[in-house]
C-alpha cells in the first residue's frame, strides 16, 4: 500500500516536471520575431545631421542584440551593434522595452551626398535558429542630403505698405517640407501647385500695422532633411499714418452692451460697470482673436477668388482699418486698444454680401465682434463680417461673389446697425481697403502671377 502511494507520487511529480519542460520549451522556442517602431517617412532623408527615434520590443522572450548599419558606394558604416542588459538571479530577467536614438552624421562619418541603405536588425531571447533567437530584419533606403535648398526670387520689384499685403512669388531648387514669407516675427506658409511648374510656390503675407519702417522681410525654405536657407525679399515699404480716436464710454453704453456678454463675464457680482467693459475690452478681445486665428488655421491650396474685393453696398464709412482708440471714462482714460477692420453703414439690417468667392469656414457668435461669418478665399487669405443681425450660410458651404451671407445688425461691442468688415492672412488682420482697389490688386497679385505662369506656363 505504501510503496504505490510512493509510486503514484512519484508519477505526478514526474508529470509536472514533464509538463514545466514542456511549457518552458513552448515559452522559449516561441516564433514570434522582436518588434521595432519607428515613424521615419520612407525613404528617410538625412541632412547634416540627425537622430532618428526608435522603439524596440519583446514582450515574451525579451530583447537580446540590435545592429543599425548603413551602407553607401559599397562601404558598411555600424551605427550601433549592442546587447541588452539582462538582470535578476541568472540573468533571468530580460529587457522587453527599449528606446533608442539613431544618431548620423553623414560628414563624420566620412559619406557623401546620395542614396544609402539603413539596416535595423533585432534579436529576442528565443532558442529558436539554434538559440540565436528570432530575427527582425528591417531594411530602408535613406537619401543622404547635406546641401540646403536655394530660393530663387521671381518677384524683384515690389510694394508694401505698413498695415498692407503682399505677395512673394519664388521657386525652390528641391522640394521642402515648409517655406513661405516670414515678416518680423509673423511666418506666412507658401504654396506650391499653383503652376505647371511645381517648383514654383507663393506666399501671400501680411506686414502688422505696428511694424517698423525697418521690417526684415525674408523667404524661407526647409528641405525634407532639415537643411534650411532664408534670403531677403527686395521691397520698398510705405509708411502710414493711422487715424487716432477718442470714444468716450457711459454707463448706459455699458449697461446696453453688457446683456450680450453676461455668460462671457467672469463670475464677481461685485465688479463695477467700468470693470465688466474693461474685461470684455481687453481679456475677451483677447479671446475672440484666438477663436479667429482657430478658425482660419486651415485654407484652401487653391485661389479661389478673382478680382477686386467687393465693398458693402451703398454704405458710408464709420471706422477705419488700424484707427487708434483712447477709450476715456468718467473724463479719464481707462483703456488703448486698435480697430483691425473697417466699419460700414448702410440702412438697417442691410445684406452683407460675399466680397468675392470661396468657402465659409465659420459662423457664429465672437464675444466682441458678435455674430460673425468667416470666408476662406483660398492660400490663407480670409475675409471677416461682423456684428450681423442674421447669418444666412452655414460652415462648409461655397458661396460666389455677392452671395448674401447675413444682414447687417448691432450685436457685439457695437454701438449702433453696421458691418465690421475685415480681411486676415492667416492669422494677422491687414488693410481691407487694398483688396477693394482694382489697380492694386491688379499691380501687386495680378501681374506678378501672369509673369510667372508666362515663365514657367499655366497652373497644373
Amino acid at each position: 500500500m505504501g510503496g504505490s502511494w510512493l509510486l503514484g507520487l512519484a508519477a505526478v511529480i514526474g508529470l509536472g516536471l514533464a509538463g514545466a519542460v514542456v511549457w518552458l520549451l513552448i515559452l522559449r522556442l516561441e516564433g514570434e520575431a522582436p518588434v521595432v517602431q519607428w515613424d521615419a517617412p520612407t525613404p528617410l532623408h538625412l541632412g547634416k545631421s540627425a537622430e532618428v527615434p526608435l522603439t524596440v520590443a519583446d514582450p515574451k522572450t525579451g530583447l537580446r542584440r540590435l545592429r543599425i548599419t548603413l551602407s553607401k558606394d559599397g562601404k558598411e558604416t555600424v551605427l550601433r551593434d549592442s546587447e541588452f542588459a539582462t538582470s535578476g538571479p541568472l540573468g533571468l530577467e530580460k529587457t522587453k522595452r527599449d528606446t533608442a536614438q539613431i544618431k548620423i552624421d553623414p560628414a563624420a562619418l566620412g559619406l557623401t551626398d546620395g542614396k544609402a541603405l539603413l539596416r535595423i536588425s533585432l534579436w529576442d531571447h528565443s532558442w529558436r535558429n539554434w538559440w540565436h533567437g528570432n530575427l527582425n530584419d528591417l531594411e530602408t533606403e535613406v537619401l543622404i542630403d547635406t546641401r540646403s535648398p536655394v530660393i530663387e526670387n521671381l518677384t524683384p520689384q515690389n510694394y508694401v505698405n505698413q498695415g498692407g499685403a503682399g505677395l512673394a512669388v519664388y521657386r525652390l531648387s528641391e522640394p521642402c517640407q515648409a517655406s513661405g514669407v516670414r515678416v518680423g516675427a509673423n511666418y506666412f506658409p507658401g504654396f506650391g501647385g499653383q503652376f505647371a511648374d511645381k517648383a514654383v510656390h507663393i506666399a501671400f503675407f501680411g506686414v502688422s500695422h505696428t511694424q517698423s519702417t525697418a521690417a526684415e522681410i525674408v523667404l524661407e525654405a526647409k528641405d525634407l532633411a532639415g537643411n534650411s536657407t532664408r534670403m531677403r525679399w527686395p521691397y520698398h515699404f510705405r509708411k502710414k499714418a493711422f487715424k487716432k480716436d477718442t470714444l468716450t464710454v457711459t454707463d448706459g453704453f455699458i449697461n446696453q452692451i453688457l446683456p450680450e456678454f453676461q455668460t462671457l463675464l467672469p463670475a464677481d457680482s461685485k465688479a463695477s460697470l467700468k470693470d465688466q467693459f474693461l474685461f470684455v475690452n481687453r481679456e475677451l478681445r483677447q479671446a475672440n482673436y484666438e477663436q479667429i486665428v482657430a478658425a482660419t488655421a486651415k485654407t484652401e491650396s487653391a485661389m479661389l477668388w478673382k478680382g477686386p474685393f467687393l465693398r458693402l453696398p451703398n454704405s458710408a464709412p464709420r471706422a477705419g482699418f488700424a484707427d487708434h482708440r483712447t477709450y476715456l471714462y468718467a473724463g479719464k482714460e481707462i483703456d488703448q486698444q486698435d480697430h483691425l477692420g473697417v466699419d460700414l453703414a448702410s440702412l438697417a439690417s442691410s445684406p452683407v454680401p460675399a466680397a468675392n468667392s470661396g468657402v465659409v469656414v465659420f459662423t457664429g457668435f465672437v464675444g466682441i465682434y458678435g455674430q460673425t461669418v468667416i470666408v476662406d478665399h483660398g492660400l490663407g487669405l480670409f475675409s471677416m463680417y461682423s456684428h450681423l443681425s442674421q447669418i444666412a450660410v452655414n460652415p462648409g458651404e461655397r458661396v460666389g461673389k455677392e452671395v448674401v451671407l447675413g444682414h447687417t445688425g448691432s450685436t457685439g461691442l457695437a454701438a449702433g446697425d453696421h458691418l465690421h468688415f475685415s480681411v486676415l492672412i492667416h492669422h494677422l488682420f491687414v488693410d481691407p481697403i487694398e483688396w477693394w482697389d482694382t489697380h492694386w490688386i491688379q499691380d501687386n497679385i495680378t501681374l506678378k502671377l501672369d509673369a510667372a505662369k508666362g515663365a514657367t506656363g499655366k497652373a497644373g
